[in-house]
């Protein structure tokens, strides 16, 4: 008997998509049938990878140049709560309609309420059970809101039947900041590693997507990866470009804006080639000997996967980001640049020091022996599959 699982993903961004599109793919590969709710650019990324996926109302924080903005997320929680509500009724609605077995949410919260709501059993995934401030706001008594805050998401995260963390144990757990000290949550949180596309491709394969972007191969390949809202990359792109350009003796760069639909053929640049969307992403991570990205989780998993050294640089006031980055420098497998002072002088002295930095890539080496023993896409496949 086919079982219907439904997988609610967050919008913002596409990392959320991507993974749990591979678990989808494992989900179809045994015979059932998977549908998504989602919003946003989400939505157009999960159809044009062929899966049903039904609209849901947007909603995220407020974002300006400098990352999240605090003050214009407080300024509209009255909306804010009102479009969950709306997420809630419309989750409720489709589940409604369709006739989920199972609910897997992908940190959609309102996913897990409708779930609930309608007793249907629900798996959360996510590697943000704790929402962080911004350090900058980071003081004692905001502090204790957030520990409350904290709590208090986990309580509702927590009427899942169990919540999938897509990283690794302790010590080194990417999303610590983000997972960890939770007292609500106690039994229910299960690490199952990475969901990230590790595609072995075959050589000529490979071969084929160096020479179309004529990568000299007495060079080393730089692959920047910028991601995030439209408002917060432009200027981070022109210091990448600015870096490839003095580099541009001794590195090939491939340079993603990372903007959804746009144009899939690369142009030149002094030092390399730049894309508006990089169709050839998995294959450039397995080309590249160093990475650039910002923080997100995905990207940063993904690199560990592909055993590549990295270079983070999050959005200046992305708490998650940063926390993930800030593990990134605490672990040792990569370099952390301040976004707010970031210059392509910068960029392009770090590029340098990581070629040259042994100790970073053994770590590397070892981070990556410890990721490829956890598949966290088959791990929470299987969850799925005790669950129903």
């Amino acid at each position: 008997m086919k079982r219907r699982i439904q997988i609610a993903v967050f919008g913002s961004g596409l990392g959320h998509a991507a993974r749990m599109s591979l678990v989808a793919e494992e989900l179809v590969n045994q015979g059932d049938t998977v549908f998504f709710s989602s919003f946003d650019h989400a939505v157009d990324y999960i159809r044009d990878l062929g899966f049903h996926c039904e609209r849901v109302p947007s909603l995220d924080v407020k974002w300006d140049e400098e990352g999240v903005s605090l003050k214009n997320t407080v300024r509209e929680l009255p909306i804010l709560s009102s479009k969950f509500v709306q997420q809630v009724r419309k989750e409720n609605q489709i589940m409604k309609r369709l006739h989920p077995d199972i609910v897997v949410s992908d940190t959609r919260l309102s996913a897990v309420a409708a779930a609930y709501i309608r007793k249907i059993p629900s798996i959360t995934v996510t590697n943000q059970i704790r929402i962080l401030l911004p350090p900058k706001f980071h003081k004692r008594t905001l502090n204790k809101v957030e520990d409350t805050v904290a709590e208090l998401l986990g309580l509702l995260w927590s009427r899942s039947q169990i919540i999938v963390v897509p990283d690794i144990p302790s010590p080194y757990t990417i999303s610590e900041a983000n997972t960890g000290r939770i007292r609500s949550t106690y039994g229910k949180v299960k690490y199952a590693g990475f969901m990230s596309p590790t595609s072995r491709f075959i050589t000529e394969q490979l071969a084929k997507v160096s020479k179309e972007l004529e990568l000299n191969t007495k060079k080393r390949i730089v692959f920047a990866q910028v991601s995030g809202p439209p408002n917060t990359k432009g200027k981070l792109i022109d210091f990448i470009r600015k870096a490839a350009n003095i580099l541009s003796d001794r590195f090939n760069f491939v340079i993603s804006k990372g903007e959804v639909g746009g144009d899939k053929k690369p142009s030149k640049i002094k030092g390399g080639w730049i894309y508006e969307w990089c169709p050839v992403k998995d294959e450039m991570f397995s080309l590249a000997d160093i990475l650039v990205v910002r923080g997100g989780h995905a990207s940063i998993s993904q690199a560990i996967l592909y055993g590549k050294p990295i270079i983070t640089i999050p959005i200046l006031d992305h708490s998650e980001q940063i926390a993930n980055a800030t593990r990134v420098k605490e672990i040792g497998f990569g370099i952390l640049l301040n976004p707010e002072t970031i210059s392509a002088k910068k960029i392009s002295s770090a590029i340098s020091k990581l070629n040259d930095d042994i100790s970073i890539k053994k770590k590397m080496v070892e981070l990556n022996m410890i990721a490829q023993n956890l598949n966290g896409t088959n791990n929470t496949v299987n969850i799925i599959n005790s669950l129903i």
